[in-house]
């Protein structure tokens, strides 16, 4: 697996997170054979030329490459499970580690989790970080947790940003009550899974059947660390990236709030208190905003009914909340008396698939989103949605750039960027499914088979996040399982 997320936003920066050649651990999709593979995208405007450095769990280097990738949103995709000597593979032995990437041009990554060639399959996706934090929050952890995808365990996975080694201290929190481990030494850029269903959780005394929250922080003095979530249901991964506590805002956006759908989707939102006190009762207000398609449907708000103590977490979920309206779909907005942090998952109950990704927070300034890979209906299957949420009051005027991948135009595909404009109502979402062939969201100007970057350009601050599916329709030859993942995106000025 890979540690967690953000962008590298200067020369000659790190990108850092963890990664997976090929493991195993917990629950159902836990005992699979995982496999990596990440993205690079270069938001500079010369060419990117770099060193991917590979480290393994003991500190160890575990191989190295280097890279050179084109300006202006170019792309390189790197898979570690691709033949020795190809991108990403520089021989690597099978086992867990880190990566570090350097580069003379600011670049963001996204990373893939896959159980590859195994029926049914597991899949959960995450953007990497260009710096660590002394502590990290969690708004959602779970040991041997029955849910309606399937059992649920969490694996939350540290990397040390650091340039000592640092021990971390895993505090697992709910109703009052503390569970703490503290892991071994990790060496600089190396990682350390913490799996709660193995020693982590054992011998913090976690108890099964148990969720809650979890606080993550490094103990060496100056210490810094990078943290993701692996969240498994049954067969399904939801990857994402845990928040720092510079992260914590009053108001988060959601771009895409679903309440069991014809299909079974239901978005289930947590909410971690990071105020450093109990937040009262009716505090935090989630009120929601029907979509366009959502012709039958009203607005309306949510608000925890008790106090929420600090640390700890308010949940909002549809999959067995019924005072949710059955069918509704839209965008929602979170906001509290105190700081908090935000993360969502997608589930397709009747599939057991899944994915996670983190909310969106107000108060960004940033006018342009960068999407490291999009995909529109590949052979393989492989296709994407990115949901572009407008941050503002005013309307979003934005250009759309489509920049295709060198592997796309090495394989035939025309080099030629396709442009778009789009029009994104106040506190509104615009979504591009790349997924469909035709109608309402579909991007008909992209032919099926189209693979590379998106830059979005507004007048006003945005952001936004992708979900990428393994389409059975396109690719009959799919494994059952999870096939479905999702991240957040990239911004700049």
């Amino acid at each position: 697996m890979l540690s967690k997320t953000r962008i590298v936003s200067a020369v000659v920066l790190a990108v850092a997170f963890a990664l997976v050649a090929s493991t195993s651990s917990l629950a159902q999709s836990t005992t699979k054979q995982l496999s990596t593979n990440f993205t690079l995208v270069n938001f500079g405007s010369e060419p990117a030329t770099g060193t991917i450095s590979y480290i393994r769990q003991d500190g160890t280097p575990w191989g190295s490459e280097n890279f050179s990738i084109p300006g202006n949103g170019g792309q390189g995709i790197f898979r570690q499970y691709f033949p020795p000597g190809s991108p990403g593979n520089p021989n690597l032995s099978s086992g867990a580690g880190s990566v570090m990437v350097t580069s003379n041009q600011p670049l963001g990554a996204v990373v893939q989790i896959q159980a590859r060639g195994q029926n049914p399959t597991s899949n959960g996706a995450y953007a990497g970080f260009s710096a660590g934090a002394p502590a990290f929050y969690v708004p959602f952890v779970a040991k041997n947790l029955t849910t309606a995808s399937g059992l649920g365990n969490s694996q939350i996975v540290v990397q040390n940003t650091g340039s000592s080694p640092t021990t971390v201290r895993f505090e697992f929190i709910r109703g009052g009550s503390t569970y703490i481990y503290t892991s071994p030494s990790i060496a600089p850029n190396a990682s350390f899974t913490c799996d709660l269903t193995t020693t982590c959780g054992t011998s913090a005394g976690v108890p099964n059947s148990w969720f809650g929250s979890a606080v993550v922080s490094a103990t060496a003095s100056s210490g810094t660390i990078a943290v993701i979530s692996n969240l498994f249901t049954g067969d399904a991964l939801q990857t994402f990236n845990a928040f720092s506590s510079t992260s914590s805002r009053t108001k988060w956006f959601v771009p895409l709030f679903a309440s069991r759908l014809p299909n079974t989707l239901s978005t289930s939102i947590s909410i971690q208190n990071l105020s450093g006190s109990p937040i009262p009762a009716n505090n935090i207000q989630f009120t929601c905003i029907p979509d366009v398609s959502a012709v039958d449907f009203s607005s309306f708000t949510m608000s925890n009914s008790s106090p929420i103590a600090n640390n700890e977490s308010f949940i909002i979920n549809p999959v067995v909340d019924m005072s949710i309206p059955t069918g509704f779909v839209g965008s929602c907005v979170i906001t509290a008396t105190a700081n908090v942090v935000a993360f969502i998952q997608l589930r397709l109950i009747a599939a057991g698939e899944a994915a996670a990704h983190e909310a969106i927070p107000d108060g960004g300034t940033d006018k342009k989103v960068i999407v490291p890979l999009v995909a529109k209906r590949l052979a393989n299957g492989l296709a994407t949605a990115v949901t572009i949420q407008n941050l503002s009051d005013s309307n979003a005027s934005v250009t759309l750039t489509y920049t295709p991948s060198p592997e796309y135009i090495a394989g035939g595909g025309s080099a030629a960027p396709v442009t778009l404009n789009a029009t994104i109502p106040p506190n509104a979402s615009l979504i591009q499914n790349h997924r469909l062939t035709s109608g309402v969201n579909s991007v008909p100007a992209l032919p099926d088979g189209w693979y590379g970057t998106l830059i979005a350009s507004s007048n006003t601050p945005i952001n936004a996040f992708v979900q990428l599916t393994f389409l059975r329709s396109i690719n009959p030859n799919l494994p059952s399982g999870d096939s479905f993942m999702a991240h957040n995106a990239f911004t700049q000025p």
